[in-house]
């Protein structure tokens, strides 16, 4: 009986850990990102003192390092990413388009290192000592090249510090509108309200309006009994009648099963629920996160470097309260579950001898 109850135990353990990771009901992939061909990305690790033989383009005289060196805490470094974009006769349509929606990106991140200093400057005569780590490139900056100079030092001596450059194109939240494509069409979401995501196509704006708490969740009855279609400029409340069959309910307080603007109305929720990966009772969860998670990104490229870790502490084993490192990450979901079907499988097998 005891084996059992360990049986049953262990397969609570897989559905409770696995539960949360695919409750979203976002049935879909994100978007794959395309490379970026037009424009070039190169980071490269730069001496920490200046020398006589300048080979940095940058105008300082300090050596490009072909490759890195192994750092400990207080260990400096010294290294300039470059963004080079061609003229706009040799830029594709399309990044020409991201470009003057301001959506070209360069995004510089960090790990395991104080970055003292993140000096910008740009041949089109751009300077700023005091750079962001996130810089948009717009219209007018096609035909340059712009450095960004970065100096540091290492945080701890059993990390690896590493500089990584991200430049691409970026779909983002402003001012509580979000707009991305899919399939060809142009989609575009509004949250100015915490508890509603308005989502349209650009060129019918028709849609669907989904209501949720705060934190993004909602039941799947709640969501199809307040949800809104928005058709020809009106709205119309999405409910369910007879034997569980979509209706909608116009501004008179009619119902609508059948006819014309009914195959309208179901069409534009179809189009809205594809994109999203939703079927009726499939939306149990809509944040800004997802949005971000499978729209956010149109195309990337990346560079970086790696500095190793210097110095790696050895455990003393011999004292009982020592504990490993700690890497500082967590383990995932599917990890937990990874060790709740062994403990399943185990558990089986002890059941079966037991009655062998």
């Amino acid at each position: 009986m005891k084996k059992i109850l360990t049986l049953a135990i262990a397969l609570v353990m897989v559905f409770a850990i696995a539960a949360p990771a695919f409750a979203s009901g976002w049935d879909i992939d994100p978007e794959p990102a395309k490379d970026i061909k037009d424009i070039t990305l190169k980071v490269q690790a730069l001496s920490v003192d200046e020398v006589s033989n300048t080979t940095w383009n940058g105008g300082k005289g300090y050596a490009i390092l072909e490759k890195t060196y192994p750092v400990i805490a207080g260990t400096a470094v010294h290294a300039v990413i470059t963004v080079t974009i061609p003229k706009k006769a040799n830029l594709s349509d399309d990044m020409i388009s991201y470009m003057a929606k301001n959506l070209l990106k360069l995004k510089i991140e960090t790990s395991n290192l104080n970055v003292t200093k993140l000096a910008a400057s740009g041949t089109n005569g751009w300077n700023d000592p005091n750079a962001q780590s996130v810089i948009t490139f717009g219209a007018g900056n096609e035909g340059y090249t712009f450095s960004f100079e970065i100096v540091g030092t290492a945080k701890a001596s059993d990390k690896d510090a590493k500089i990584i450059a991200k430049l691409g194109v970026y779909n983002e939240w402003e001012n509580d509108v979000f707009v991305f494509e899919k399939g060809g069409k142009e989609y575009k979401v509004w949250n100015d309200r915490p508890t509603y995501f308005d989502i349209r196509n650009t060129k019918t704006n028709n849609g669907f309006e989904f209501e949720v708490d705060k934190n993004g969740a909602s039941d799947n009855a709640k969501l199809i009994n307040s949800g809104v279609v928005k058709y020809d400029g009106q709205d119309y409340k999405v409910t369910k009648g007879f034997n569980n069959v979509l209706e909608f309910v116009g501004a008179d307080g009619n119902n609508i099963t059948s006819g014309t603007l009914y195959n309208n109305l179901k069409a534009v929720m179809d189009e809205i629920y594809g994109v999203l990966g939703f079927d009726y009772d499939g939306a149990k969860y809509m944040t800004r996160a997802h949005y971000e998670k499978f729209f956010g990104t149109v195309m990337e490229g990346t560079d970086g470097l790696t500095y190793p870790a210097g110095y790696v502490a050895e455990l003393v084993t011999d004292d009982p309260t020592a504990k490993p490192p700690q890497t500082g990450d967590n383990a995932s979901v599917v990890g937990f579950v990874m060790i709740a079907v062994a403990l399943v499988a185990a558990a089986a097998v002890t059941v079966k001898k037991v009655r062998a």
